[in-house]
């Protein structure tokens, strides 16, 4: 949320030159912008030209590509433009996304451009929580991960990679690195970002963040059907040069050096330029080798260009590209009370002894003790986007945004027996390659028919290439260690006669193309009840191949050969929002919506044993339908603001990724009832004190899943205990009844010739849940609280600023989810008359404490 532009600035880059008192007489800016526009478009030919027919000249001849209808777009819109009246505010009328904050008497008024054009976050009948980069970054919010503690409904976690990014909002989401399509569509700067992995690098220059709850089918379109984040970084300014420079050091090894500047080249052409880099140890000690893992180092920058082709016309422009390595391993202790004493005797007796044998414990210890085998992670992503706003006619706003962005993930994860052991390793490639293209029409603000009518109307293209490669590799105690396990003993000699290096090879590729229309219009029946309509109509298609190559026999054990081509999905789906918000009264709204949500089906992209048919590898679509009632308040001069919303979601073929013990498969499990409320709010009780609190609540239930996965532990051969089971009334996982969070915050008066301080406290809290979709009572983790702090101390000119900080302040230990042993039977971790198993947990965050420093100019 960007401050207000100074009247200067009104047109989004400053008033044009003058002589005398008179405009300054200029080139034509049509024919200046194609002249431009072509000089790149031959600069980046001659690139591709050079490059062959590389990655890089495919990113070249799209840029050139875009840059090419850019200069058409100025050529033909110039004379519109130029006959046209005045625009707002380019940050005002939410040209490129960013939201603002305006000052008012009490609280600050909060700007959000989640219906696509700027709104008082106040008059949005939605679901929604915003914050600035400055509140992000007074909250302690550096990353995606972190946000979830100021956001209830929301949850960020990550399985053995830290690239391996599952975002959900009210319970809902999807397994990350996978061709399942998420449920929580991420965008930056308005353009959709297909692989939550590549938000992970994505908190760089931050202007504003929305979390949006609910269906979002009509505006955002597909694979929003739980919800959508909208993340905008800083457009450059025209009007003044400044700059960044920040510091920061923290627990275990973590520092962080960013840089920002802004300079205006013109008064209707200016730069931004902003880059981090990062690095952690991480927080894992290895009994074995003495090292730490679950660091990364982390490399990004964004360059971003603002040009007002006219005082209607402009042009921004961002290319960004980041890289993260180091090994990114996230730990998984063995639950200790997921079994029974003669259960770990058996496991550790068959592993070896005690020496061959995990960290086992109830609490996270942040000590591990296995082979790690030098896991590695490599994860690379960037793009281009360019967004052309143009103000014609009466206040008509057309917007057209151009994308391309590529993500590529590479990452070795060790022994995935996760035992001091040199047994099984997993190697992965994710790539994704895509493109987008949206065109907006949006009518003046309250102009139409007496200012009682307002539209946005929308064309959306999206298409994406999607590639993985899953390699396992037997370590050197593989065939004599697990075939006497599994009663094959008989195998071992072929099994060490065949390669050991990826003795099992699967890959997937995917194309991926969807078309949209959209349109959603805003009547005001009378001043105070406004009717919204909206409608999206979406056409998906894709297209997939798989196959699996074995190359030792042992390795069907997991895996079987495969081949399956044609591989296709077909969908077209409308979704619609109907809204009726009425304001009895100046400061209060209150709302009635009925909306539907579509996520895409698609392919299973793992391999099994035995070999999957055409059938299974293929999933239906998602679809979701909302009710929800709510009212958004401001009293007492706006020093309190209250926000409430009841909702009932109702989920249809639920996409359910489940693991057999073997691998992860997609299924349609069935549908899903999710009832609950949300509330935030502000006091200002006195002036430079304020406070700050919101919670959720939600009953999230199987409405219908009868052929669910059994217990892990199952074998079938008992009624009691089978291997599949009717989970319809049981509650779904990652949907903790409650999740709260409450700050305060306190500004000094000025001291020692004007310095102030800002000191901020808070607390968050997630109830206990299930984390399995089977509802294994096992698998519950605790609930858990955690404490923060942060101080600023402020210099008089507010140039410089000195902060300290701290997470997790009561070093509370505690699990994000659990998951089973893989191959827990044959170690003897499993129960077959109840169905238990030997569970891992992957451990959350230790306390850290820090300090930065940021210098402004």
């Amino acid at each position: 949320m960007a401050e207000e532009p100074p009247a200067s600035d009104a047109r989004s880059g400053g008033q044009a030159p003058t002589t005398n008192g008179k405009p300054a007489e200029q080139d034509g800016p049509s024919d200046r912008g194609v002249e431009i526009m072509s000089m790149i478009t031959t600069a980046l030919a001659d690139i591709k030209l050079a490059q062959g027919r590389t990655r890089s000249a495919r990113m070249c001849a799209l840029l050139a590509s875009v840059a090419t209808s850019m200069a058409w777009s100025s050529a033909t819109f110039a004379a519109a433009a130029n006959d046209a009246p005045p625009a707002a505010a380019v940050e005002a009328e939410g040209a490129n996304g960013a939201a603002a904050e305006l000052v008012s008497t009490g609280m600050q008024d909060i700007v959000v451009t989640a219906q696509k054009r700027a709104e008082n976050i106040q008059k949005v009948p939605l679901s929604i929580i915003a914050k600035s980069g400055g509140q992000l970054e007074q909250a302690g919010v550096t990353n995606i991960t972190e946000l979830q503690k100021i956001v209830p409904n929301l949850s960020f976690t990550s399985n053995s990679q830290a690239s391996s990014a599952v975002i959900r909002i009210r319970g809902f989401g999807s397994i990350a690195n996978s061709a399942i399509d998420p449920d929580v569509a991420s965008y930056i700067d308005g353009v959709y970002i297909a692989r939550p992995g590549a938000m992970l690098t994505s908190f760089l220059d931050v202007s504003s963040i929305e979390v949006l709850r609910g269906p979002q089918g009509t505006l955002f379109g597909r694979n929003s059907a739980i919800g959508a984040i909208s993340l905008t970084t800083n457009a450059p300014s025209l009007t003044k040069a400044s700059g960044e420079a920040y510091v920061e050091y923290g627990s275990y090894n973590e520092y962080k050096l960013q840089l920002i500047g802004n300079v205006p080249v013109s008064n209707n052409f200016a730069l931004r330029a902003a880059g981090f880099y990062k690095s952690f140890d991480g927080y894992i000690r290895n009994n074995l080798d003495g090292r730490r893992y679950g660091g990364t180092n982390t490399l990004a920058g964004r360059l971003s260009a603002k040009w007002e082709i006219t005082p209607n016309l402009t042009w921004v422009v961002r290319a960004d590209y980041a890289k993260m390595g180091g090994d990114g391993f996230n730990l998984a202790q063995v639950y200790a009370s997921s079994a029974t004493p003669a259960q770990l005797a058996s496991y550790v007796s068959r592993l070896g002894g005690p020496a061959n044998a995990p960290t086992i414990s109830d609490r996270p210890t942040y000590r591990a003790n296995q082979r790690f085998d030098d896991p590695t992670l490599n994860d690379r992503q960037g793009g281009v986007v360019s967004d052309m706003s143009l103000q014609f006619g009466k206040g008509y706003t057309l917007r057209l945004i151009n994308a391309y962005r590529e993500w590529h993930n590479r990452q070795t994860d060790g022994d995935i027996m996760m035992t001091p052991l040199d047994i099984l390793n997993r190697r992965g490639r994710y790539s994704s390659t895509n493109q987008s293209h949206e065109l907006q029409i949006l009518s003046p603000k309250d102009e139409l028919l007496d200012g009682r009518f307002n539209f946005v109307l929308g064309l959306y293209y999206f298409r994406e290439r999607y590639k993985t490669t899953e390699t396992l590799d037997f370590g050197s105690q593989f065939c004599s260690f697990i075939l006497p396990l599994l009663g094959r003993s008989a195998g071992i000699p072929s099994c060490l006669a065949s390669p050991q290096l990826a003795a099992s090879v699967g890959n997937f590729n995917q194309l991926g193309k969807s078309l949209a229309a959209y349109a959603q219009a805003d009547f005001k029946l009378t001043p105070q009840l406004v009717l919204t309509v909206g409608a999206r109509g979406t056409f998906d298609r894709k297209d997939g191949r798989f196959e699996q190559t074995i190359n030792n026999s042992a390795a069907t054990i997991v895996r079987a050969s495969e081949l399956t081509t044609g591989l296709r999905f077909r969908k077209d789906r409308p979704t619609w929002r109907f809204n009726l918000s009425w304001e009895p009264t100046d400061g209060v709204m209150t709302f009635a919506s009925y909306s539907t949500g579509y996520k895409s089906g698609g392919f299973n992209q793992s391999g099994g044993a035995p070999a999957l048919t055409r059938v299974d590898r293929t999933f239906n679509a998602e679809t979701t339908t909302e009710y929800q009632a709510g009212i958004k308040s401001a009293w007492l001069n706006r020093r309190l603001v209250l926000n409430a919303n009841l909702y009932q979601t109702d989920l249809h073929n639920f996409q359910d990724k489940s693991f057999n013990g073997v691998t992860f498969l997609v299924r349609n499990a069935g549908d899903i009832r999710a009832r609950g409320a949300e509330f935030e709010g502000q006091i200002l009780p006195v002036d430079r004190f304020k406070i700050e609190f919101s919670g959720a609540y939600i009953d999230s239930v199987y409405s219908r899943n009868v052929n669910a996965p059994g217990l892990p532990g199952c074998t079938g051969a008992a009624n009691s205990c089978p291997r599949v089971q009717d989970l319809t009334g049981r509650p779904t996982s990652f949907a903790p009844k409650w999740t709260l969070y409450g700050a305060v915050e306190y500004e000094t008066p000025t001291f020692l010739g004007g310095f102030k301080a800002v000191a901020r406290g808070d607390v968050s809290y997630t109830d206990r849940m299930y984390t399995s979709n089977d509802a294994n009572p096992q698998g519950i983790v605790a609930s858990r609280t955690l404490f923060g702090a942060r101080i600023n101390l402020i210099s008089p000119d507010r140039s410089w600023t000195l902060s300290i900080y701290g997470q997790n302040l009561t070093n509370a230990h505690y699990y994000n989810y659990s998951f089973q042993q893989l191959l827990a039977s044959a170690l003897g971790g499993n129960v077959p008359a109840t169905g238990a198993t030997l569970l891992r947990a992957y451990m959350g965050p230790p306390r850290t404490l820090g300090a930065s420093i940021k210098k402004s100019f």
